[in-house]
């Protein structure tokens, strides 16, 4: 059985105690790494909660074959979370932009500085996210550029593409950049639940705890020759699609679909007229990562991604 334990409690404005769980699953099938699978840290990322899930569901049939210790934490935004929001509620902050966090800080400040402190000592971290609330995307996991061992690693975790990613101008107070050679596992409809992607995500992760030894290559639900083998790119070879134009986005195309250069990506419209303001084209060939699905654009906002090819 796992060892669940509350990694902080949390008093809110209404008196309540709100609580970080851990679901700890140490195997006695010899030694091993120590792996922290931790998801939930925005509310509004339901795949990667379900995944956590159902990874505990998995381990907890299994947790006597395996080899070291998994640590999943599966919800860490649960005000959020219980609402669909990205942010923690009456605070209004962004806990993926609080880390390391404050011990003596506010509610999000606290959690975000014990997660830090529960996942300094792991062999290996991964995060698992959902899409961003506007976009549809294809299955993905993000590394650290040059990090040749997370990409390694994620090369069994049955996406389409590893991104080889430089750390932006906040990424220094994510979750991801508090450990190095942390993965992070997205895809799928924002704010929704997507059947494939779930179990793409799903079998990707079990099969890099089988990498890592931690769980038998015989006990997986399924044959490691079926997953998917991941292009890898960086960040020169995404190119980020934006509108000129304000209005509404009516979108063409699937995540993943080979497109031309020229080729349509969406529309703009005049929401109040319906005549057509812009025909958003792919400047480069390629597959299509993202696409936007949240039909309110201005000038300037992103509306697909695009992987060269």
């Amino acid at each position: 059985m796992p060892i669940v334990e509350p990694v902080i409690s949390v008093e809110m404005p209404s008196g309540e105690d709100v609580q970080i769980v851990r679901r700890r699953f140490q195997g006695s099938a010899g030694p091993g790494p120590r792996v922290a699978v931790v998801a939930g840290i925005r509310g509004d990322t339901p795949e990667g909660i379900r995944v956590a899930h159902e990874l505990c569901a998995f381990l907890g049939q299994h947790e006597a074959a395996l080899s070291g210790t998994v640590d999943v934490y599966p919800c860490c935004n649960p005000l959020a979370a219980h609402r669909g929001a990205r942010r923690w509620p009456f605070f209004d902050v962004d806990l993926n932009r609080l880390f390391p966090g404050r011990q003596d800080g506010h509610p999000p400040d606290r959690v975000a500085w014990a997660l830090s402190q529960e996942i300094a000592d792991a062999d290996q971290v991964i995060e698992l996210r959902g899409a961003h609330p506007a976009f549809r995307e294809a299955p993905q996991a993000h590394v650290r550029h040059r990090d040749g061992k997370a990409a390694e690693l994620a090369m069994g975790a049955n996406v389409a593409v590893v991104w080889a990613r430089h750390p932006g101008p906040a990424a220094n107070s994510t979750f991801a950049y508090q450990h190095p050679g942390t993965i992070v596992l997205e895809g799928g409809c924002g704010n929704r639940l997507t059947h494939g992607v779930g179990r793409d995500l799903r079998e990707g992760l079990l099969h890099m705890l089988s990498m890592l030894g931690v769980v038998a290559e015989a006990d997986l639900p399924f044959h490691w020759a079926a997953l998917q083998r991941p292009q890898v790119v960086t960040d020169e070879e995404v190119v980020r699609v934006r509108t000129s134009r304000g209005g509404l986005f009516l979108p063409e195309g699937t995540p993943w679909q080979e497109i031309e250069a020229g080729q349509p990506l969406g529309s703009v419209v005049d929401p109040v007229t319906g005549a057509a303001c812009e025909e958003v084209v792919s400047p480069v060939s390629g597959r299509l990562l993202a696409v936007r699905e949240q039909p309110v654009v201005f000038p300037g906002s992103m509306v697909g991604r695009v992987v060269t090819t």
